[in-house]
């Protein structure tokens, strides 16, 4: 089978796991982080309008130290405070996944024709 074939069939599965995860994360998670940010007093980004953008945000928050820094879009040093297990390992299989998609993507992107 032939590397774009293989990477092919892989990014459907990769994109099915992110969409899947996205989903989760953003019903679990977000949900969980947000409640008690505000118990906190902090505010969740208010750019975020129910789309689930924010979800990259927070997953970056949880397992790298450098996107806990406050911004005026985002302060992430709550996130990794209050996120659970459940969170990191939703949150882990959506990095996999986006890192999965996009390196399958680049593959079949050079060797199609």
């Amino acid at each position: 089978m032939p590397a774009a074939h293989l990477a092919g069939y892989s990014l459907i599965v990769f994109m099915i796991g992110t969409f899947a995860s996205g989903i989760l994360f953003s019903r679990i998670s977000v949900k969980h982080i947000n409640k008690n940010m505000e118990k906190d007093g902090v505010l969740p980004p208010n750019w975020d309008k129910g789309i689930g953008a924010s979800v990259s945000f927070y997953v970056f928050a949880m397992f790298f130290e450098r996107s806990r820094i406050p911004t005026p879009m985002f302060d992430g040093r709550f996130v990794a405070k209050y996120a659970r297990p459940v969170d990191k390992t939703i949150g882990m299989i959506h990095l996999i996944s986006v890192t999965g998609m996009m390196l399958c993507l680049c593959i079949v992107s050079y060797f199609s024709d």
